[in-house]
């Protein structure tokens, strides 16, 4: 998870990237206070991990958007023959193609909203 803060001299964002999914879990790994280095003005300063947010990560959503729009079209692909002989069913076999991209989609954005918002609340 990328957390963020302002840095205390320019105002400008830093990032710090953790594995740790809440304050609590921060604070027994890292201490109460974090050392972090702006890299627009080059100064190190002191934080608390009360300070920092999170943000929903783009790079989840890029993944699961790249899930969405090439892997419809790589199940239709490759499940094309099984389509068209699937008869009565067809309908409900080209939902499931569509669905199946589609529920990763939002699982993914899920996770990555709930992971945020639990973060932060903490």
């Amino acid at each position: 998870m990328k957390l963020f803060i302002k840095c205390i001299n320019c105002k400008s964002d830093i990032s710090f990237w953790t594995w740790n999914s809440d304050r609590v879990a921060l604070k027994m790994s890292k201490g109460d206070k974090i050392n972090l280095t702006c890299k627009k003005c080059h100064k190190t300063s002191t934080y608390t991990v009360d300070d920092f947010r999170a943000r929903e990560s783009r790079i989840a959503i890029f993944i699961a958007l790249t899930i969405f729009l090439i892997g419809t079209p790589i199940l239709f692909v490759l499940l094309w023959d099984y389509l068209w002989q699937a008869g009565v069913h067809t309908v409900l076999a080209i939902l499931f193609v569509i669905a199946m991209p589609s529920l990763i989609f939002g699982i993914i954005n899920k996770q990555d909203s709930q992971r945020v918002s639990r973060f932060n609340k903490s």
